[in-house]
């Protein structure tokens, strides 16, 4: 009988240290009741990105298909340059071999060579109104399909007389940015460079969309640079897309865009979600 009652006792100090310790632990995390509250501000935009790095490219392959080895290899399709039959009849000879000689680099994949016909073109004494609107459409596609690299080449065709060379000029720098394996510093770049050479505002507003696929500190250094260097198609703009980035209104100096930063760092994880995969792709090849 004594020993059920040791046992017994001994439960009952063993339960009320347990509830007494939980008790302080539960106050403590509590802290002071007179601590100020503190509000986080949202972290712009993280809910519309998209994911990057080495489960990015998984993924594509398992949507495009694997080798043995698990290395991934996305199909970009060539343009052909198939011209109706008004456009061959107005070429001469020396046209028709251009744009022979653009398809034969581009099936070689034979960047140099394109960025060779596409100067030539541009310092030809029929530089630009001289130079048939599908050549200039040409060479505009076969640029754009080497990607960024060649963003010097396609600017010269931003300032052409004839709108649809310039729209097809712009669409291209748009599928640039829109590259799924380019880093947000390469974006940031593309855009910057578009901001100081195309006037269009609307297509300027389209492109900052890709501000939502930069980490914050990129971000921030891409809007100081676009309010630095961009042209006023792209300040006209600017604002807008900057409040719709952060979620605040007037942000509208290097100052204030750092205050932002100070409250809104890069996670850790971001260079895995913004490093881009080309390594990855090319390194698995």
């Amino acid at each position: 009988m004594k020993k059920w009652i040791i046992v017994s006792v001994v439960v009952l100090v063993a339960v009320a240290a347990a509830v007494a310790f939980f008790a302080l632990r539960g106050n403590k995390s509590a802290g002071p009741q007179n601590k100020p509250k503190v509000t986080e501000r949202p972290r712009a935009k993280r809910g519309n990105r998209v994911r990057r790095g080495p489960q990015a490219v998984q993924e594509r392959g398992l949507k495009n298909g694997k080798s043995e080895s698990g290395a991934v290899k996305v199909a970009k399709k060539k343009p052909t340059f198939v011209l109706d039959d008004d456009d061959e009849a107005n070429l001469n000879e020396e046209q028709r071999k251009t744009i022979e000689a653009i398809r034969a680099a581009l099936d070689d994949e034979d960047r140099k060579t394109v960025l060779k016909l596409v100067n030539g073109l541009q310092k030809s004494p029929e530089w630009p109104d001289g130079i048939p609107k599908s050549i200039k459409l040409a060479a505009i596609e076969a640029l754009g399909w080497f990607g960024s690299s060649c963003l010097p080449e396609l600017a010269g065709f931003l300032a052409d007389a004839d709108g649809e060379v310039v729209e097809a000029a712009i669409e291209r720098y748009e599928e640039m940015l829109g590259d799924f394996d380019l880093s947000d510093r390469e974006r940031a770049n593309i855009l910057v460079e578009a901001s100081k050479i195309i006037n269009d505002a609307d297509a300027m507003d389209s492109m900052m969309f890709e501000l939502n696929n930069m980490r914050h500190s990129v971000a921030v250094d891409t809007i100081k640079r676009l309010m630095a260097e961009g042209n006023a198609a792209t300040r006209s703009v600017l604002s807008e897309n900057v409040e719709s980035y952060t979620g605040e209104e007037g942000l509208d100096s290097p100052e204030k865009l750092d205050e932002w930063y100070e409250q809104n760092p890069d996670d850790e994880d971001d260079e895995e979600f913004y490093g881009g995969t080309k390594g990855d792709v090319e390194d698995s090849q």
